[in-house]
């Protein structure tokens, strides 16, 4: 079992990524995977980095990587605390290991599909 956590904020593109993607992995059969809306969840997410269960984070970012870890997160330095950063604080701050996937530029809707692809292909790679 491996876990798909889509997180954004559906109203607000290109923020929505990974909600775009949830919605069109709700589409397929999904064998051994659980799948998760967490929209913009925040600290409600937590639950989800308190097991053992391999979880894949989907997610709109503009970091320069479409793939980031556990470990690229803890080497990225946070000045200060605020609204953009706060999910940032809450990866930081878990121990589970997990890996982000992320559109770092705009998408175009027409590309979800082959997204959805790429995020199956990795969640089948790190279980």
């Amino acid at each position: 079992m491996v876990r798909i956590l889509c997180i954004g904020n559906r109203f607000y593109y290109p923020d929505d990524f990974g909600i775009q993607i949830y919605f069109e992995l709700q589409k397929r059969d999904l064998k051994n995977i659980e799948l998760v809306e967490g929209g913009v969840g925040g600290m409600s997410l937590l639950p989800y980095f308190e097991d053992d269960t391999p979880l894949v984070i989907v997610d709109f970012s503009t970091f320069e990587k479409n793939i980031l870890t556990k470990k690229d997160i803890d080497e990225i330095a946070l000045d200060s605390f605020d609204h953009a950063n706060a999910f940032l604080y809450l990866l930081k701050s878990v121990k589970k290991e997990f890996v982000i996937f992320t559109c770092k530029d705009r998408y175009e809707k027409k590309d979800i599909s082959k997204y959805a692809d790429d995020v199956l292909c990795l969640a089948k790679e790190i279980v």
